[in-house]
């Protein structure tokens, strides 16, 4: 069912990336960390669609929030990063997708992210953070650089906060600026290192090939695929 929202807060999170608090009012919104939703913009006269991953949590009363990158040539996408002002209103349908958590599903997981792959699993780790303190979890977020780490100083304080979350960063793409994390793309060298729970349940999700590129990496570390979730963003 399509639900009308209006913008109100916009952040730059960082220079291709911006997110976006959309207002629900009294309506209600249904959806499971690390689900996705369709927005619908008016432009040039038109009404256009994309789909953005939620990275609020489920948990969040009176709005959702979604983060997107300046990548592509869609037209909300532009829309969002070029024209959107606070009080603009969006229509939003949702939550999709079969890439989710709920905590049934184990008390130990393991988020594994590339570039702006991080939103949906933001999604996760709040929802764990505020709603269910009995699950531990661990981000292993890869970036090209250290700007591009989207909610870099949220992550940091959640895990400083929190006994059973944890935030593992690497730079893919060094810049020769001061830098005290890990260098180098994701791989089981890093995972070892990072000490991850090869019996949690594993998340993915990151640009092409990452997820099925990961099924095989965690394969080879004993994990099987049935416990690897994965969804990539073209």
């Amino acid at each position: 069912m399509k639900i009308p929202t209006k913008i109100t807060a916009i952040r730059q999170e960082t220079p291709t990336v911006k997110s976006f608090k959309l207002g629900l009012g009294s309506r209600e919104f249904s959806f499971l960390p690390g689900q996705w939703l369709d927005c619908y913009a008016k432009v040039d006269g038109g009404m256009e669609v994309a789909g953005y991953s939620i990275t609020s949590s489920p948990a969040t009363e009176g709005a959702i929030e979604i983060a997107v990158k300046q990548v592509g040539d869609n037209a909300v996408t532009r829309f969002l990063h070029e024209e959107a002002r606070v009080g603009d209103r969006l229509t939003v349908d949702g939550g999709h997708g079969d890439f989710y958590f709920r905590r049934e599903m184990g008390d130990s997981l393991v988020l594994i992210a590339g570039g702006i792959g991080v939103t949906p699993l933001m999604s996760i780790l709040r929802h764990v953070d505020g709603a269910e303190p009995g699950v531990r979890a661990i981000l292993v977020y890869s970036a090209r650089n250290p700007q591009e780490f989207v909610f870099r100083k949220e992550l940091d304080e959640m895990a400083a906060r929190s006994e059973s979350i944890r935030c593992v960063f690497t730079m893919t793409r060094p810049t020769g600026e001061p830098w005290d994390g890990h260098v180098g793309r994701i791989d089981a060298g890093l995972l070892g290192e990072s000490h991850i729970d090869l019996d949690a349940l594993f998340f993915v999700c990151g640009p092409p090939p990452m997820g099925p590129d990961m099924v095989e990496l965690l394969g080879g570390l004993g994990v099987p695929a049935y416990r690897v979730r994965y969804e990539q963003w073209w």
